[in-house]
């Protein structure tokens, strides 16, 4: 069977509401979301070809839909030179898994995020500030090595000085270095049917980076 054999269109439908609440240096805003994807299109694996003609891998129409809801909450706080902005947002979303036959969590999909940024800015010197992002556990797909992944948190900051036309900037992501590579091995100890010899990344792979320059206006 040809992977592309029989397939039909996706059929999505999304559906959100809003709400914004603001008093002097305040402003919360929120929202709620969801989504629903009929004939989902999936990769599967296929059993052990018989037949030198039969692909290891096809894609399917999901025979149940995928589903998705959540919230996001945003609030925001300025006053003279300081900003100050928090979120979090909160996603559930379930598919059917061939392999067992029944519904499961959708992968590299975290149910909880959240966010903290502070911001110092005057227009005669520049600004600094600091932010820091939470990801919280996501089931994982094909993973040997674990099947929820671990909690973390990327901290970051940025000075910027203006001197005349001049500014000058440094800036840091991911302060603490967080690397998946630091927890287990990218590569997997055996070759998955697609031909995929790593698993998916659901951390920071490149670690702690640091970048400066200078913006001269004119």
């Amino acid at each position: 069977m040809a992977p592309l054999n029989d397939l039909e269109a996706e059929r999505a439908h999304t559906a959100t509401g809003d709400l914004t609440w603001s008093r002097g240096p305040f402003e919360i805003s929120g929202t709620v979301f969801g989504s629903l994807v009929e004939r989902a299109v999936q990769f599967v694996s296929n059993p052990v070809p018989v037949r030198m003609t039969e692909f290891p891998v096809r894609l399917l129409n999901a025979p149940e839909a995928t589903r998705t809801w959540g919230t996001e909450l945003i609030a925001r706080y300025r006053r003279g030179e300081l900003i100050l902005m928090a979120t979090h947002a909160f996603t559930h979303s379930t598919e059917f898994d061939f392999a067992t036959a029944a519904r499961r969590e959708v992968p590299l999909t975290p149910a909880h995020t959240a966010s903290l940024n502070a911001m110092i800015e005057g227009d005669a010197w520049g600004r600094a500030g600091l932010e820091a992002y939470f990801t919280g556990r996501q089931p994982l797909d094909n993973n040997p090595y674990r099947e929820i992944s671990r909690r973390y948190v990327l901290f970051g900051g940025l000075f910027e000085r203006r001197v005349g036309r001049a500014r000058f900037f440094v800036n840091v992501e991911n302060l603490a270095d967080i690397r998946q590579t630091k927890y287990e091995p990218l590569l997997r100890p055996s070759r998955l049917p697609d031909g995929r010899w790593t698993v998916e990344a659901w951390a920071p792979l490149d670690g702690r980076v640091w970048n400066g320059g200078v913006r001269v206006s004119f």
